[in-house]
């Protein structure tokens, strides 16, 4: 088995005990720990060292904190860093804020005193995954089966034909036999057993594998590496290319519903986007899948995936279109509804037919807040901003939250809102894909909501490119809403 290399970490603070028993609690983890009690020491370590983080208390002395964290951020670009604050009232002070640090390169802020799961899930967050790979245990064979109790609330399924599984096993893998109640079937650094995987599916009828949700970065991370793989591949489908990003964006939408917007989250998001562009702008049988799309379920993490497909797909047909804009979209449409988050649980799937009145007057806020959530992150440009606050704007003026009209709506909006309320007709109605867009084009109510423009390039995704001529208009009139979209 390959070798396994702790990661490097440095404790920075005054406290000999307490930094004493950090380290020897990280050791165990494991990761490898040096300790600096001064600031001297620190800047030393940092030059001397290659760290996976480190842990900075800003009241050392000799240098101050302060000076050590302005040595790192000039002088070693990208290193990881995480302020460690004696009291949450620092935060208060100028130098200290939120945004002072973020200025100065942290990664995030801690507060003593900490607690030693919620360091490890924040250590594992920022790792990558040559780092989770170099840091696993790894053992030969398979470990035994063990039967554990935890709550049902920890635990996220994937589908067992989509699990994907690397040689060595990342994380620990569960099947659940009740409530509450699982057996661990594969450990942490087993070597992968698909005989097991097999015995669980062909003789125990078992549909679901779980895992822990401190583990499903891991999962994105990887599958995101595979995908990236498979759509270099020309040999492989688009419909097999497509299930794969739909297993991977369901998971990381359900990272971003749970964790939030952080600086980690948006870097995965952007791998994911790069995959949908390459799909979208390489392959070629791409209109076949989109035409008989059926691997739908209600949840918000699904239909965030299907609309930021069916959305770059209709923006590859523009003459303007780029790799930026595609990406930057792909983005905006897994991001749309993040503002639900802020809203109560039931609001989550919920449709505005189903709200009452008081309920609509909230619902309808949620594009805005989902810009104040993503607002706080410097990563996301205003582009993405303004299709999460237009994506429910109608180009008829019948939209939210601004009621604006014709050209005041973006085109980017415009197409979100759009297949935003396609995905919703599928879900409902169980429609296919063509049979909902025919259910659009025959709705005089329904065409008056898009930009004429965004309709005809909406119907080209669903026509073989090479019988679309260079130069030909498909024009969106009455005559034209009849058509079928078979």
């Amino acid at each position: 088995m390959g070798k396994h290399v702790p990661l490097k970490i440095l404790i920075a603070d005054e406290n000999i005990e307490w930094a004493k028993k950090l380290k020897n609690y990280l050791e165990e983890v494991p990761y490898q720990v040096d300790l600096a009690h001064n600031g001297k020491e620190a800047q030393l370590n940092v030059y001397n060292n290659d760290y996976f983080a480190v842990i900075l208390n800003p009241s050392i002395k000799n240098h101050s904190g302060l000076q050590v964290l302005t040595y790192i951020s000039k002088n070693m670009e990208g290193q990881t860093i995480f302020i460690l604050l004696e009291d949450e009232s620092l935060l208060k002070t100028d130098e200290l804020s939120e945004e002072a640090l973020q200025k100065k390169g942290v990664n995030d802020i801690l507060v003593k005193p900490i607690l030693n799961q919620e360091l490890t899930t924040l250590l594992e967050s920022y790792q990558s995954l040559s780092d989770v790979v170099s840091n696993l245990k790894k053992k030969d064979g398979v470990s035994d089966e063990e039967e554990v109790k935890e709550a049902d609330n920890k635990f996220t399924k994937v589908h067992i034909d989509k699990f994907y599984p690397s040689q060595a096993v990342l994380f620990d893998v569960f099947v659940r036999i009740n409530d509450n109640r699982y057996v661990k079937i594969l450990h942490s650094g087993d070597t992968f057993s698909q005989e097991r995987i097999n015995k669980y599916k062909n003789e125990k009828n078992i549909d679901h594998l779980y895992f822990k949700h401190k583990d499903r970065r891991k999962y994105i991370q990887y599958t995101n590496f595979l995908a990236k793989k498979l759509i270099d591949n020309k040999k492989v489908s688009s419909s097999s290319k497509v299930g794969l990003l739909s297993t991977v964006s369901e998971k990381y939408v359900e990272e971003l519903f749970h964790n939030g917007v952080k600086t980690q989250v948006v870097d995965q998001a952007k791998e994911i986007a790069s995959n949908v562009y390459k799909v979208v702008e390489d392959q070629k049988d791409l209109y076949q899948t989109l035409r008989e799309f059926q691997e739908l379920d209600p949840s918000q993490f699904t239909h965030s995936f299907v609309t930021s497909l069916y959305s770059s797909a209709i923006v590859k047909q523009f003459p303007w279109q780029s790799k930026m804009t595609i990406e930057t979209f792909a983005m905006a449409a897994m991001f749309h509804d993040i503002g639900k988050t802020k809203l109560p649980k039931n609001f989550m799937d919920a449709r505005p037919e189903d709200l009452t009145p008081e309920e609509l007057e909230l619902y309808y806020k949620h594009p805005e807040l989902g810009v104040e959530i993503v607002g706080k992150n410097k990563l996301i440009n205003n582009s993405v901003k303004q299709v999460i606050l237009q994506h429910h704007e109608c180009y008829n003026g019948t939209g939210f939250p601004h009621q604006l009209k014709g050209t005041q709506v973006s085109t980017l909006g415009n197409i979100l809102c759009l297949v935003d309320d396609f995905v919703h007709i599928m879900i409902k109605t169980k429609k296919s894909p063509t049979e909902a867009l025919r259910y659009i084009l025959t709705s005089q109510e329904q065409v008056s909501r898009y930009n004429s423009v965004i309709i005809e390039n909406f119907i080209k995704v669903f026509v073989d490119p090479n019988t679309i001529q260079s130069g030909e208009n498909t024009k969106v009139t009455s005559k034209a809403q009849k058509k079928k979209a078979s």
